[in-house]
């Protein structure tokens, strides 16, 4: 099942996309497409993941560049599983159960843990198409929210065509950026007539913090038995679309009270014997943040750029809490002026004694790795 993407505008003209496999750590759980604009900075890119069999889809996930030689890509990175699996995600269980996190699972632990979350359960219906909108989390930078699709006998869902979100406000959508969405735990014939999802929204924590809020979605289907039909998909008038299923809500107060702590470590460190320095890093309850900035203006180039990052690993932070370590997963990353700005999994709710990222650079068959202490309490 493929998840539709969201197109958005890209002010470069690239974006570069990277993988790696660390061997040490396990395989990736989500593979994250990178959404490029070459005309008039706008296109879709859509991948499939997994079989559709299993009800599973990733959308892409895309960051902007803003000025000269920033070139965003993006590391496939393993699931979060420092955390032991000892919090109860209460009605919201179903969404872990039915594996679309990946990453955000030590966030979500941390957010649910600590009651920042918002519970919803606000429907829309129409036609024999309907979405819940089961809960929401937020702060300064992203909110995270969770819905629910179904469809009545006469249709079968093949993914969420749009899932939008708009400050009523200013009257304009939000930047989602990540979608994820998933059946596997639903039994037959139920299976293809319920979809859970999880949207992302990036924030500027620069601009007024939204306050009332329209979900807005728009569900894909096919008529039943066309899911087992390896062309589905392909033939465009097999698909068949709801109308806009819009939800309106209020934010909860409570989501812009806890403002994002900025630290500036100035830790030099190098990168394939070139000097960088691990320059900001940024804290809140739903991301971390890490800025690598070049020590040396003049080698902010691309080429150069290139060749001091593309061995870099940036794997995670490791999170202590309670003397016990808790992984936090690389989530994106995306260039800056002057370096690279890596984001993160968060558990700051769990207030912890000290953040420590984990670098591994390849030179030549091996993995040299690096341990920088960001951030001790």
């Amino acid at each position: 099942m493929i998840n539709s993407s969201q197109e958005q505008s890209l002010l470069n003209d690239a974006v570069r996309m990277r993988e790696e496999m660390d061997k040490d750590t396990g395989s990736a759980a989500v593979r994250l497409a990178v959404q490029t604009g070459m005309e008039r900075g706008q296109m879709k890119l859509r991948k499939r993941f997994l079989s559709k069999s299993m009800g599973f889809s990733v959308a892409a996930a895309m960051i902007a560049a803003a000025v000269l030689f920033i070139l965003p890509y993006f590391h496939t990175v393993p699931k979060s599983a420092g955390l032991e699996r000892s919090v109860d995600w209460g009605e919201l269980e179903v969404f872990r159960e039915n594996g679309i996190f990946g990453t955000d699972v030590a966030t979500l632990d941390s957010v649910i843990r600590s009651g920042y979350i918002q519970l919803v359960n606000k429907t829309a219906e129409s036609e024999g198409y309907a979405i819940t909108l089961n809960a929401v989390t937020a702060d300064e930078n992203r909110i995270i929210y969770f819905y629910t699709a179904t469809t009545d006998e006469k249709q079968e869902i093949y993914s969420i065509n749009s899932a939008k979100m708009k400050n009523l406000a200013t009257d304009s959508y939000l930047n989602t950026t990540t979608q994820l969405g998933g059946n596997i735990k639903i039994a037959e014939p139920e299976k293809n007539h319920v979809f859970y999802g999880r949207g992302i929204v990036e924030l500027n924590r620069t601009e007024p913090f939204p306050q009332h809020i329209e979900a807005e979605f728009r569900i894909a289907s096919v008529n039943p038995g066309k899911m087992a039909d390896r062309k589905t998909g392909t033939i465009m008038a097999d698909m068949h679309y709801s109308k806009l299923l819009k939800v309106s809500f209020a934010l909860d107060p409570k989501f812009k009270q806890h403002k994002t702590q900025i630290v500036k470590p100035n830790l030099p460190f190098s990168l394939n014997g070139h000097e960088v320095v691990l320059s900001q890093v940024e804290m809140s309850p739903l991301l971390i943040q890490a800025r690598v900035a070049l020590k040396n203006p003049e080698e902010n180039d691309w080429e150069t750029r290139n060749d001091i990052f593309k061995d870099a690993f940036f794997q995670e932070i490791l999170s202590k809490v309670q003397g016990k370590s808790i992984q936090l997963s690389l989530v994106s990353g995306g260039g800056t002026e002057d370096g690279y700005a890596y984001a993160f999994a968060s558990n700051w709710l769990d207030n912890p004694r000290s953040l420590e990222l984990k670098i591994k650079e390849r030179t030549g068959s091996k993995l040299e790795e690096i341990n920088l202490k960001v951030y001790t309490k």
